[in-house]
């Protein structure tokens, strides 16, 4: 089923439903032996999950929640390093196909041809059984009372505490856009995003908008941090020093190109202040179950 609300439909109970595809949608990505696409939709799953916690933020099952936003954590932790031996492979590519100088092409080469592994590239199986337990663990958290006698207010507070938290990350990220603060951001903007597609159905035109909008900037900010995570893997390639450094300047250069377009969006994104949204969100709900 589609990762929304059923607007007149109770509203624990849509909760619990949507927690418990995601985690039963990760859990079934994760079956057998997982390839990178696999790997990559649990991750999206386990994503969209505690995106859904937090909308719970300050509900009275609050150590119900806490444990099972912890095992979703863990299990989105041990399938991260497969994650990125895939995407530094797709940013090799994509910097090549920037055609860059015959010197660097080589050089990006040679380091493509370091890191390749044969086949697609598997999970660890350790991390594997790490994930699927705490899939596992965080489902049976759900079996309780997890998600409360919850009303619109508490998910109105639980979308203000994640705006807000993206304000924070937002300023700190304008103030010196490093590598760090950018993906502070995109971590903060996904929470944004995953929220945003949830309530859709109390105002499918503005919500889907902004929706589409936050997207692009988490799309422009994963690709500065893949770049960024390529530059650190460059400290210890074997490649000679002035390839390194090659390299280095044209995964720069990519990240200078990709960082004002998500910042300017992410401006206008998190132009309001948190009550304010939050004040909105609960307007459109009223509206949306009128005569319900």
């Amino acid at each position: 089923m589609a990762f929304e609300l059923h607007i007149g439909r109770p509203l624990a109970a849509e909760l619990l439903r949507l927690l418990q595809d995601e985690i039963g949608g990760a859990l079934g990505e994760l079956a057998g032996t997982p390839d990178e696409a696999a790997i990559h939709a649990a991750r999206r799953h386990i994503k969209k999950a505690r995106a859904t916690l937090r909308l719970l933020d300050g509900d009275v099952h609050a150590r119900a929640l806490a444990r099972c936003e912890n095992e979703l954590r863990a299990a989105g932790r041990a399938l991260a390093p497969s994650r990125d031996a895939a995407v530094l492979l797709r940013t090799i590519d994509t910097l090549s196909r920037a055609r860059p100088p015959k010197a660097t092409a080589s050089a990006l080469q040679a380091m493509r041809q370091a890191w390749q592994t044969p086949g697609t590239p598997q999970l660890d199986a350790g991390d594997l059984m790490t994930a699927r337990l705490a899939l596992q663990e965080s489902a049976a958290t759900l079996t309780g009372p997890a998600a409360g006698a919850c009303d619109f207010d508490t998910l109105a507070r639980g979308f203000a505490t994640t705006y807000r938290a993206g304000r924070r990350a937002l300023k700190r990220a304008l103030r010196n856009p490093d590598a760090e603060r950018l993906h502070a951001l995109r971590r903060q903007l996904k929470h944004h995003i995953y929220q945003l597609r949830l309530l859709q159905p109390l105002w499918p035109g503005p919500l889907g908008a902004l929706h589409a909008q936050a997207d692009r900037a988490a799309d422009l900010l994963g690709l500065h941090h893949d770049c960024a995570v390529l530059r650190e893997r460059l400290a210890s390639s074997t490649l000679p020093p002035t390839d390194r450094m090659r390299v280095d300047t044209l995964a720069a250069k990519r990240q200078d190109s990709l960082a004002p377009e998500a910042l300017d969006i992410c401006r206008r994104l998190y132009a309001e202040r948190s009550a304010s949204y939050k004040r909105r969100l609960k307007a459109y709900w009223r509206c949306a179950t009128r005569g319900q």
